[in-house]
């Protein structure tokens, strides 16, 4: 009997970010706020963002 796996799980890359001074627990807040809004997962919601940054420095470097 053969049995195929249905689904092949590529393994990920993993990022702890810490959340530690004033300025940083303000932005954890933002974010969160964010996330609730659209209804997202926290990781989510970091990779948009840090994804929308990147291309806006990315614009940012062609323009200068």
């Amino acid at each position: 009997m053969e049995i195929l796996s249905s689904a092949v799980m590529t393994q990920g890359k993993r990022l702890n970010i810490y959340f530690t001074d004033e300025d940083d627990l303000k932005l954890y807040a933002e974010i969160s706020t964010a996330a609730k809004n659209e209804k997202r997962s926290m990781s989510q919601m970091v990779k948009i963002l840090v994804s929308d940054g990147l291309a806006n420095r990315q614009k940012q470097k062609e323009l200068t």
